[in-house]
């Protein structure tokens, strides 16, 4: 697996290098930076949303001492920065339009994408969520393909309102992007949740944990999906 994320890094930049020449733009080159960037937090989510919880000091430094595995910083290259910057090529070669429409249909899309992905990861048990108790009828897979799916939503917005900015800007901008979005989906959108799963809470407060935590992201994807479609006004 290792292998197949590293070969698919190598040619999403050299994708990302070709169109950076053939039009003139360092934003898909930056994009991509930006993914390995947002890896930085992933021992956090694991910590938070993967892990038996019990508060003392062990797990204190579980959480401080865990570093990002090679493989995650490898394929965090292309894991929120792939989607996105397909939608933007289809937009700027005017295959896809920013309305609110396409915007829905978009993160649509994407949720099938990180879903898919989901699936075969758990097939292949590169990960599993074994610590994750959720109420029944909803699964771990399912809350991580819509959380990773308004990432990539939420980046794609930031692309499409800075793909005409400077170069420093878009630096300044892009580079982060996808770490602060993770932190803002993952770490406060998610909070309602990791929080009563944190304090190992009945099944009925980590149930309204869950639901908080959906009408949350819900009101973010309504958010960005304005700002798409004002960028098409």
């Amino acid at each position: 697996m290792e292998l197949a994320a590293t070969l698919l890094l190598i040619l999403c930049y050299g994708l990302a290098a070709y169109l950076a020449w053939s039009d003139g733009t360092p934003i898909y080159l930056i994009t991509l930076v930006a993914g390995h960037i947002s890896s930085l937090v992933s021992p956090l989510w694991r910590v938070l949303y993967g892990i038996n919880y019990d508060l003392n000091l062990t797990v204190v430094q579980t959480l401080l001492g865990q570093s990002t595995p090679l493989p995650v910083l490898i394929g965090a290259g292309w894991y929120y920065p792939l989607p996105a910057l397909v939608v933007y090529y289809l937009y700027v070669t005017r295959w896809w339009f920013p309305t609110a429409i396409t915007g829905v249909i978009t993160y649509l899309a994407l949720l099938l994408y990180y879903l898919l992905i989901e699936s075969f990861g758990l097939r292949a048990n590169i990960w599993a969520y074994s610590a994750l108790r959720l109420p029944p009828g909803f699964s771990a897979p399912l809350l991580a393909g819509i959380m990773s799916a308004l990432v990539a939503y939420g980046l794609l917005y930031v692309v499409l309102l800075n793909h005409r900015s400077t170069w420093p800007s878009m630096l300044l901008v892009i580079l982060p992007a996808p770490l602060l979005l993770s932190l803002l989906v993952h770490g406060l959108l998610g909070a309602p949740l990791w929080i009563a799963l944190l304090l190992d809470g009945q099944p009925w407060v980590v149930l309204a944990g869950l639901f908080s935590t959906l009408l949350l992201l819900v009101w973010a994807g309504q958010i960005i999906t304005s700002g798409i479609r004002r960028l098409g006004a």
